[in-house]
């Protein structure tokens, strides 16, 4: 009890992070410092920029941050021997081009910058739908001050949600973010140098230092990446159900990858498609996966039931597709529905006729409606 009693309050008393995550600072680390900026502010163009520009293409292609994480260790060595120690002093505060070697602090407001540019917000496919003449063809949409604006106020209404809420998911110490938790092991996989033995299964201790052990497991990635991207794609979409009875719409329907529901007991073998489902399994507690393949097999279940029984028209549609769709069963034609201001027109509307989901579609947006009320009612 007292060994319990000096974790809670000298350290947290979860093992995952003490095992990556220091109890104690060091005041005299250099954190903000010029070539900081300088690196930081270089990714978090070079990376919002791919990823704006590509978030368009199908599949799209996405730089994550820990792109610049890795990326930044060498930049921010060669920085530290290159650079000259020369600066200016500010209000008592010397900054310098080199103010001594590359430090994890420096490392992580390079990768926390990095972090925060990479993604692009969600009002994209906002100002695309508005801005396109196939969709509601609004000019205005394609103006920076309006593309600016409606950003930052959607951003910043979650960054309100943020702050009101973090003395319940950010402050109390049982609240654990376990993606931050990789993150920070990266970073201390380069600048800690202490090699503690790793007790690992059956009973064998391992002495491989974070860095090894990094380098290892990416060049087996990196190698082993080329088989399912390229050499035989079936492997990211393995429905071998299918290969039964290609022609059965049912089977398709039920164990198919693209447009069906997946259920399929080993349905591919590459990581990348494994973890976009949701977050990492070697990241997050087991509880959590096992709770959302839960959910995700009820949430199957659902699809079947009001696609066989032909609710709303779904079984005219393809059981799993994020198309909207006509009473013709073609893309939905929204030209045909708004005016000549791109707004809604009821008369054209139901001369037209009503958009239809298909059955995994109509599922989602039912889940939303449940989840977001629950979730206040849980806080």
């Amino acid at each position: 009890m007292k060994l319990e009693a000096a974790l809670i309050t000298n350290n947290s008393p979860y093992s995952e992070v003490r095992s990556v995550v220091d109890n104690h600072d060091d005041p005299t680390m250099s954190s903000s410092t010029i070539r900081v900026w300088v690196i930081g502010m270089f990714f978090s163009c070079v990376l919002a920029f791919i990823n704006q520009l590509f978030s368009i293409r199908m599949p799209s292609i996405f730089v994550a941050s820990n792109v610049a994480q890795l990326l930044a260790y060498p930049l921010g060595r060669l920085c530290s021997r290159v650079l000259p120690d020369r600066g200016f002093t500010l209000w008592g505060i010397r900054h310098s081009l080199n103010p001594g070697p590359f430090t994890k602090k420096e490392h992580m407001l390079v990768t926390i910058m990095a972090t925060v540019a990479s993604s692009q917000p969600y009002t994209n496919n906002i100002v695309w739908s508005q801005y396109l003449k196939q969709y509601f063809n609004q000019p205005y949409a394609g103006e920076f001050s309006y593309q600016i604006l409606i950003a930052l106020s959607t951003n910043l209404i979650g960054y309100g949600m943020a702050g009101i809420t973090r003395r319940f998911l950010v402050y109390p110490t049982y609240c654990v973010w376990p993606a931050s938790l990789s993150t920070i092991a990266l970073n201390s996989a380069f600048h800690v140098r202490e090699n503690p033995p790793v007790q690992g299964p059956f009973g064998k201790t391992y002495h491989i230092s974070r860095y090894k052990f990094f380098m290892l497991a990416f060049a087996a990635m990196f190698v082993y990446f080329w088989f399912p991207d390229n050499l035989f794609g079936a492997l990211s979409r393995f429905s071998w159900i299918t290969w039964i009875a290609p022609t059965s719409v049912m089977l398709t329907a039920v164990a198919g990858f693209n447009n069906g529901l997946g259920f399929n007991p080993w349905s591919t073998f590459d990581w990348n498609v494994l973890s976009s489902a949701g977050p990492d399994p070697l990241i997050v507690p087991f509880f959590s996966t096992f709770n959302r393949i839960l959910g995700q097999i009820v949430s199957g279940f659902v699809i079947l039931g009001l696609w066989c029984s032909n609710a709303w028209g779904t079984a005219h549609l393809p059981i799993n597709s994020n198309y909207v769709y006509d009473n013709t069963a073609h893309p939905y034609n929204v030209t045909r529905a708004i005016n000549e201001k791109g707004l809604f027109d009821a008369e054209k509307y139901e001369a037209y006729s009503p958009a239809y989901l298909a059955a995994g579609n109509l599922t989602i947006y039912m889940f939303f409606f449940a989840v977001y009320p629950a979730t206040l009612t849980v806080c």
